[in-house]
């Protein structure tokens, strides 16, 4: 038995160098990080990696594995065509895979040998984990579509600058600390004097400071900078809240579909993170459902910040109607309007003490200053503003008449600004608040992400069981494999209902009594279903030795070191293949338990010699009581006569023609029976369909078959 090698370094993988070393280190921060990957399977971020394709990264993870484990793909399957079958049954499993991730982990998934019971054990234990989740919830759409909308993490875009804040500082140390971790994403600027300070602090709206330098400085009105002790001991969400919400915004959807799918399987009573309670996962969704697609908060997450959001988007059209209603109901009052004189007036007026423009005047002043009164209180109300805001608009509009009535654009500008101060000073507190929530649990979602896909590759396997109607074989001692009511996986998935088989080869319960040979002769009809029957042999013991369920009511399967799966040869082989077929066989005089699967080998040479070749093989075999071997032939009484060894024959036949004229077979072998040929029953059935000189030439032929 192999036993696992350590690895330290990089270089020591195949096929990595110096220089993908060195990409390898970069891309994950150090060797050991890179070489975790490598053991995890993370096939997506090693692919990300400058000159590591798919590929090359899926062979570094096996090799890796291999190394490890002790035990590489090789050492079981031992044949092309094995390694065929297998990728064909790894990639109907793979269709089951709801995310990127499992699909990529089930490519590391292969078969062990019996003397590695550990590993397989191990991993039967994982799939086993999963099955009853997979009758269950295999047909839940809505759970398969949020499990199918779940990626790995993707990070901050580096791309992200939040431009609206500045670090100033004049301390150089200060400075240095804050550009090594916050530069990346805002401006950080040295000032030398009090006037640089407020000149480069009034072009944004929050100013962060590490040092009090400035902060004994009488500041302009309006300009408020925020006070922090030290740039290295700051909270990120602190400083730059938008990241911390940028990464939870990224990666939205993937993360509430995480929590949907821990909610519904601890329901079910599979609780596999346990990190984070049911108060927990509420709490994180509950500000997840606050987080906008651009990081922003959502409208309705803060009463007051829609506010502030509601005015400034309100305020020039509501100005604008408020003031045009204004001025029409001042210029139908001024139209409908008289001059009426008291007596004191009248006589001012006519004693030279009072000009006519100056009564005038009065009366629109008073027209006028009630409704700029009428303006400020609707302004107030349609803007929803607060005290101090409706205190503004008592500059917004002269004292001097003027008509029509218009607001003054330096404190129309000015209110604008005031607003928009208080909007993103709201804002940013709420950034705050919610990232300060969030950021706590970004370490345990980041957790919660990996456990989920690791989850889904086990579920897919399980769906995959669920839909084949799999079971987990049962190990036996004895040199054996016999199963109740198999179907080849390759024929259902294809035709969806195929006729189950029953069969045993070797010693289990499954054997009829006198009937436990471990070596087999395969005979039958042509389209009787040896070839099928061998695929599902095939399939059962890859997927037994892979620790998977197999497709069968009932299996038991005994002790297999190695596995050769011989197809079916397309012609005559020359003499080059022939003689590479011939080495693959040496092999059978070693004494380890070894299953042979051949299909119609007598087609690498003429009937004859491939008779002999072939009873030779079945004598060499039969010499090791570890071993199997099930050989499809239509050449089984040839091989009889040239073997003295006791080797069963089995028959697939077909048992006559239906109403259709189609072959009625029973597609269950049966024992020790060399199976009856079939061109009797297809001379019969062309015997039946025709007519005239057609068919006298089909009974002729029939004739033949009773002599």
């Amino acid at each position: 038995m192999m036993s696992g090698q350590s690895i330290s370094g990089l270089q020591e993988l195949n096929g990595i160098g110096e220089r993908v070393a060195c990409r390898l280190v970069e891309h994950f921060g150090s060797e050991e990080a890179a070489l975790q990957a490598i053991l995890e399977g993370d096939i997506a971020s090693l692919s990300e990696v400058n000159g590591v394709s798919h590929t090359f990264a899926l062979s570094l993870a096996r090799d890796f594995r291999a190394r490890v484990e002790g035990c590489a793909i090789s050492d079981f399957l031992k044949t092309k065509e094995a390694l065929d079958l297998y990728s064909r049954l790894l990639e109907l499993i793979k269709t089951f895979a709801h995310t990127a991730h499992a699909r990529d982990k089930l490519d590391l998934f292969y078969p062990f040998p019996a003397s590695r019971m550990d590993l397989i054990q191990e991993r039967r234990a994982f799939v086993g984990e999963y099955l009853e989740l997979g009758d269950v919830l295999s047909a839940d759409k809505e759970f398969l579509d949020l499990l199918s909308s779940v990626k790995k993490l993707r990070p901050v875009p580096g791309s992200l600058r939040v431009r609206d804040r500045v670090i100033l500082s004049g301390d150089r140390k200060t400075l240095d600390e804050a550009k090594e971790r916050f530069q990346a994403f805002l401006p950080v600027q040295a000032v030398e004097s009090f006037s640089e300070f407020v000149d480069l602090a009034r072009g944004y709206s929050n100013v962060i400071i590490f040092d009090d330098t400035y902060l004994a400085f009488d500041l302009p009105e309006g300009l408020e900078p925020e006070f922090f002790q030290d740039p290295s001991k700051a909270e990120f969400w602190q400083i730059l809240p938008e990241v911390e919400l940028a990464f939870f915004a990224r990666n939205l959807d993937c993360i509430l579909a995480c929590l949907d799918i821990t909610s519904t399987l601890r329901v079910l009573g599979f609780d596999f993170f346990e990190e984070l309670s049911d108060e927990e996962l509420e709490t994180l969704k509950t500000a997840l459902l606050k987080v906008g697609d651009d990081g922003k908060p959502v409208e309705g997450f803060d009463p007051e910040l829609d506010r502030l959001e509601a005015a400034l988007q309100n305020l020039d059209p509501v100005l604008t109607s408020v003031l045009n209603e204004a001025n029409q109901r001042m210029n139908r009052t001024l139209e409908a309007s008289s001059l009426t004189l008291s007596g004191q007036e009248l006589i001012k007026l006519v004693s030279g003490g009072m000009e006519i423009k100056d009564l005038l005047a009065k009366e629109l002043h008073r027209v006028y200053t009630g409704e700029i009164e009428a303006v400020k209180e609707e302004l107030a109300e349609k803007l929803d503003f607060q005290k101090q805001e409706k205190l503004l608009l008592d500059s917004l509009f002269s004292d001097e008449i003027a008509y029509p009535l218009r607001a003054e654009q330096a404190q129309l500008q000015l209110l604008r600004q005031k607003l928009n101060m208080s909007f993103e000073k709201v804002r940013l507190a709420r950034k705050r608040e919610l990232a300060k929530v969030l950021s706590s649990f970004r370490r345990p979602v980041e957790r919660l992400v990996r456990e989920v896909l690791d989850f889904d590759l086990g579920f897919s396997i399980a769906c995959f069981a669920s839909r084949f109607r799999l079971k987990m074989p049962e190990p036996i001692s004895e040199a054996g494999i016999g199963f109740e009511e198999g179907e080849n996986l390759f024929l259902k998935a294809r035709y969806g209902k195929i006729d189950p088989v029953s069969y045993s080869v070797g010693k289990t319960r499954f054997s009829p009594e006198g009937f436990e040979n471990r070596v087999v002769l395969l005979s039958g009809v042509n389209s009787g279903g040896k070839t099928s029957l061998l695929e599902l042999l095939a399939q059962c013991v890859v997927l037994g030795y892979m620790g998977f369920p197999v497709p069968a009511k009932e299996l038991e399967l005994g002790s297999v070191e190695e596995f050769y799966y011989f197809g079916k040869s397309k012609g005559t082989l020359d003499a080059g293949a022939f003689e590479t077929t011939l080495k693959q066989f040496s092999v059978l005089s070693e004494a380890s338990g070894k299953l042979v699967l051949a299909d119609e080998l007598e087609s690498i040479t003429e009937p004859g010699a491939s008779a002999r070749i072939i009873a030779g093989i079945l004598e060499y075999l039969t010499r090791s009581e570890e071993s199997l071997g099930v050989f499809v032939s239509h050449l089984s009484e040839l091989i009889l006569e040239n073997t003295g060894t006791d080797i069963r024959v089995d028959g697939i036949e077909a048992e006559g023609l239906d109403s259709r004229l189609e072959l009625i077979v029973n597609r269950n072998p049966i024992y020790n029976r060399v199976a009856r040929s079939t061109p009797e029953l297809i001379v019969e059935r062309l015997l039946r369909k025709t007519t005239g000189k057609e068919q006298e030439f089909y009974a002729h032929l029939k004739n033949k078959f009773k002599n």
